[in-house]
């Protein structure tokens, strides 16, 4: 059963619809719920979990509001076409009008007012303390998730009350205050929350849509590492906080039937789409065609030009992709060739992104890497195929899919783990170079041998604390390239490694990268200017939010 057309079509029925484009401060509480008297039954604290979820769904839904990810040394952007909006995040100089920035604040503070009128009439209805504790839960959760993105993209923000409130000046917390909320938050969905679900819509196709215990402890340990590095610098204890936390899920793998796909090309694919290889997922429905309620993502990688519709939000950056790592992962995060297509659907061409044409002209206008992670193919007629994604193959040319995002993923846990611990200063690191193993030996050519940041290749075995921790930081970018709907992107982890200046300084000075004998290239978006140290790695606060609210300023 897909869970997410019985949670839409509840949804649909309640009324319970939010509009995704007005300013937090200005938007009717009551039209995330329903009036205080509600909340008088199960049905009814269904609902609003189920709301909820919409919120959720919409957070992702396009790429818009993960704009801000652009920041880090994967992904890039088309200087021109309709792509200013990402282009001015990848080049670290961004307007207060630009509309991921508004997309990434409006879409996160109304998910947190769902969750806050959830919380705020949990104890309404009669019913068990059990159902009333998933619920909680799941708003709890959520509302943590929400906050941890904000903090993230904007540094201070404001902690917002009672939804039923509308108020124009709420106070910017302080990053540390707001880190605070997530980890309560999160400890106490941890204690009310079940491993597993039974039952639709919270368990569906094997796997649970439902926030879990494990995915709670899962998180909390992305937290607390980015508690220990910038900009607030807490080292080790968080650290073993972090370890500790993706430890009590490891020691349970079997229990809760983890593992990681043996084919590195099923990661992504909409043919392996509910699998135990996602810690947490979003789900899609492409039944309704709305941009709401489905992923927008199945042509945002395909450039434009190629004759099949793509719209190339996101590029590979060159350098990023000249380093990673040959293997089954690079196949399958990188298109190996670029193909283009006739009317009809067939392949009419097919180049390597760098080739020239026998008169030096740029066979593709892009002239980067394209990623394939969030692409499909289609079969004759032009339906989408469920099966790892095949570059030779027919693109499918429709805007929207069921993918589920992969927020969180084992593979992901394992490195946390593994690099918490070598940075924590734990004596035996045993399991955590296991796990490095393990994520690298379907993924690379040469899964023994990392290759570390200054150019030294060393045995895992042989590896120190500090090379350890350094090769699994390495490692979870090569994981999550391109994947800008992950909990931890590449931005978030060059952001607590205090990473995002030596991204800048590259970009700025923007060298020709040897790409093959005799072929050089360079990054398409400009950067200019000096760093500005955390107004350069914060987005600004957005200009429609900032006239009504007198405290957001830095």
């Amino acid at each position: 059963m897909n869970s997410k057309l019985y949670i839409l079509g509840i949804m649909l029925t309640a009324g319970l619809t939010a509009s995704s484009c007005s300013g937090f401060l200005d938007e009717d509480p009551k039209g995330l719920q329903t009036p205080d008297n509600y909340y008088s039954s199960q049905a009814a604290l269904d609902a609003g979990v189920y709301a909820i979820y919409q919120k959720v769904n919409q957070t992702q839904s396009w790429t818009n509001p993960m704009y801000p990810q652009w920041q880090g040394d994967d992904i890039t952007a088309n200087p021109g076409s309709n792509k200013q909006a990402c282009a001015e995040l990848d080049a670290f100089k961004v307007s207060s009008n630009n509309k991921g920035v508004k997309d990434a604040w409006t879409l996160h503070y109304t998910l947190i007012k769902a969750c806050d009128e959830l919380i705020k009439h949990v104890n309404d209805p009669e019913t068990s303390d059990t159902e009333r504790g998933i619920a909680l839960g799941q708003a709890l959760y959520w509302r943590a998730y929400a906050y941890f993105y904000l903090v993230r993209v904007f540094g201070p923000v404001p902690i917002v009350g009672d939804p039923d409130v509308v108020d124009y000046n709420v106070p910017l917390s302080s990053v540390e205050d707001v880190y605070k909320l997530i980890v309560d938050n999160l400890k106490q969905a941890k204690d009310l929350l079940p491993t597993a679900y039974t039952e639709a819509p919270r368990h569906h196709d094997g796997v649970d849509a439902y926030v879990t215990k494990q995915a709670v402890e899962s998180t909390l340990s992305a937290v607390y590492m980015a508690m220990a590095g910038y900009p607030l610098n807490k080292g080790a204890e968080y650290y073993k906080l972090a370890a500790d936390e993706a430890k009590a899920v490891i020691d349970k793998e079997s229990d809760y039937g983890f593992y990681l796909e043996p084919e590195w090309r099923d990661v992504y694919s909409v043919g392996s789409n509910y699998n135990k290889a996602t810690i947490l997922g979003i789900d899609y429905s492409p039944i309704y065609g709305s941009w709401s309620n489905d992923s927008q993502l199945t042509s945002c990688c395909r450039f434009e030009g190629l004759g099949d519709g793509g719209w190339g939000d996101a590029w590979g950056e060159i350098k990023f992709w000249r380093a990673y790592p040959d293997g089954p992962r690079k196949d399958a995060v990188y298109a190996p060739k670029i193909t283009f297509e006739d009317a009809d659907g067939n392949i009419v061409k097919t180049v390597d992104w760098w080739a020239l044409t026998a008169d030096g002209k740029k066979e593709v206008d892009a002239y980067h890497p394209m990623f394939a992670i969030f692409t499909t193919n289609a079969d004759a007629s032009g339906n989408e195929l469920k099966q790892p994604y095949d570059y030779t193959k027919r693109n499918y040319r429709g805007m929207t899919n069921g993918a589920r995002h992969r927020v969180v993923r084992y593979s992901e846990l394992l490195l946390w783990y593994a690099e918490s611990a070598a940075r924590s200063g734990a004596s035996d690191l045993t399991l955590a170079k296991q796990c490095l193993k393990r994520v690298r030996q379907r993924a690379c050519n040469d899964p023994e041998n990392v290759t570390l940041g200054d150019g030294t290749v060393v045995s895992i075995d042989a590896m120190t604390a500090a090379q350890l921790a350094e090769a699994c930081y390495i490692e979870h970018g090569w994981e999550v390239a391109g994947n800008w709907t992950a909990m931890v992107t590449r931005r978030s982890d060059e952001l607590r490694m205090g990473a995002l200046k030596d991204n800048f300084d590259f970009r700025l000075a923007n060298p020709a990268q040897t790409i093959v004998d005799g072929i050089t290239a360079t990054e398409s978006v400009a950067v200019s200017g000096t760093w500005q140290g955390d107004a350069s790695i914060y987005a600004p606060y957005p200009d429609t939010e900032v006239e009504k609210n007198p405290n957001l300023k830095r």
